[in-house]
């Protein structure tokens, strides 16, 4: 980002993207509890932007090398039972709908795991790594991009915990349908609101797209 904070601080709509994403799930009729993961030197930080917010079954833990251990990381500072169903968001993306988590859990009982996507709306091919040209177009009605929050039940994080991670972490699940493997994964459809805030020119594109309704699931 080149900015001199984390950019889950950064600020839209007068406050910063992690509370955005804190209050939504927090607004969540379903929501038992919340796991905040922080990388260890930013943790006072993250208690001080959420004092507000977090409740008594909530927490926050230091993250690890990966995004993925990150994960790991607030998994096992819960409990949960196979029935349980946990989201997993990435704080860069303030701007999910309530009606969505509500979809997700639906599709993570057929499934075991499911995630927001988005219908491309540009041409697609494919480039093979070290080539300078393409080959093969792809159709663009079957590629999605994948966003977050997304959820996974209790039964298939066991499962999942069960297989040995590369030793590169640069080979570690980025999500959790690279983490789901050939195993279905659920989609609830969303739209341009979703905007991932990446660069300092997206925050103000996210300001921009900002949904301010935040209904409760009836």
């Amino acid at each position: 980002m080149g900015t001199e904070v984390p950019k889950q601080f950064l600020k839209v709509r007068g406050e910063s993207l992690l509370r955005h994403s804190v209050k939504r799930f927090r607004k969540f009729g379903l929501t038992k509890s919340i796991t905040v993961v922080s990388h260890p030197d930013w943790i006072l930080e993250t208690e001080k932007d959420l004092e507000d917010i977090l409740e008594g079954n909530d927490r926050i833990v230091p993250g690890g090398e990966s995004r993925h251990l990150s994960t790991v990381c607030g998994l096992e500072s819960i409990s949960y039972d196979e029935k349980d169903i946990i989201f997993i968001h990435d704080v860069a993306r303030p701007n999910f709908k309530q009606n969505e988590l509500y979809q997700l859990v639906e599709q993570t009982k057929i499934f075991g795991g499911a995630t927001i996507v988005g219908k491309s709306t540009e041409s697609l091919v494919r480039v093979r790594l070290h080539q300078n040209y393409t080959e093969e177009p792809l159709k663009r009605e079957e590629v999605y991009s994948v966003k977050t929050p997304q959820s996974i039940a209790g039964f298939m994080i066991k499962e999942l915990l069960l297989v040995e991670l590369p030793k590169d972490l640069k080979k570690h699940p980025t999500d959790l349908c690279t983490w789901m493997g050939k195993r279905r994964v659920g989609i609830v459809e969303t739209d341009y609101h979703n905007i991932k805030v990446t660069s300092p020119g997206d925050a103000e594109l996210a300001d921009s797209l900002f949904w301010e309704e935040l209904p409760a699931v009836e």
